[in-house]
């Protein structure tokens, strides 16, 4: 993979252990739509095994598309670890909080795990900056958005830099039906925020679960602004 003047080399893993987002083909297809358009070049996988030294010098951003379970083991970990140390980025999308829950060092970047979420229905979420480039895409006013708004075990924000929120009196976040005992109303709710890790970065935004968001002018346009960012952040 030749790297051009000013692309940027991005790789894109979407393995799930466990439950699996009908959504993650229309995340490829976005994509490889957004790589096409930036001039950019994108290599997809589910192959865990690709997580080597040499594979990922070739890389600027690791994506992980709606990623769910336990889908790497001790010596990949440690790839992405000096992958991200060393000064590169990883962009979770959605689902990066029910990812590797047993990864020290990657629970150490997300400072929070899932816990639930209510039905997918309209809420508004809360632009705390809107001049972050990530983020100055999305209305100041709230971005008002058919969502699978998730909830966390803990407030990150202490730890992580917050960049939008959930407004819960939009939504009905006490509807835990498929997460029986589980407490999904935080009051204080980021739901996009991110970590510096060593001289790198990891940007954890829990948009993304209906097929429908990947289409969404603002939503690929954030997307675009992360991958852009996260290497010169």
């Amino acid at each position: 993979m030749a790297k051009q003047n000013n692309s940027i080399n991005i790789l894109v893993f979407s393995k799930t252990d466990g439950y699996r987002h009908e959504s993650i083909s229309a995340g490829l297809k976005a994509l490889n739509e957004i790589t096409i358009e930036q001039n950019w070049e994108m290599y997809a996988t589910e192959d865990s095994t690709y997580f080597t030294t040499e594979n990922l010098q070739k890389f600027d951003v690791l994506i992980f598309l709606s990623t769910i379970g336990n889908i790497l083991n001790e010596n990949q970990q440690k790839e992405i670890e000096q992958f991200v140390e060393n000064g590169k980025s990883i962009l979770t999308i959605h689902s990066g909080t029910i990812t590797e829950d047993n990864w020290g060092w990657y629970q150490q970047a997300m400072q929070a795990k899932f816990v639930g979420h209510p039905p997918t229905q309209m809420g508004k979420m809360i632009v705390e900056n809107n001049t972050h480039p990530t983020t100055k895409m999305f209305p100041s006013e709230g971005w008002e958005i058919n969502e699978e708004w998730y909830s966390f075990d803990r407030n990150p924000r202490a730890k992580v830099i917050v960049l939008t929120s959930a407004d819960e009196s939009t939504y009905n976040v006490d509807d835990n039906g498929w997460f029986e005992g589980a407490k999904q109303r935080m009051g204080d709710h980021p739901l996009i925020w991110y970590r510096k890790m060593g001289k790198g970065v990891v940007y954890q935004s829990a948009l993304g679960h209906t097929p429908e968001m990947y289409s969404n002018p603002i939503y690929r346009a954030h997307i675009t602004a992360c991958i852009q960012w996260l290497p010169k952040k």
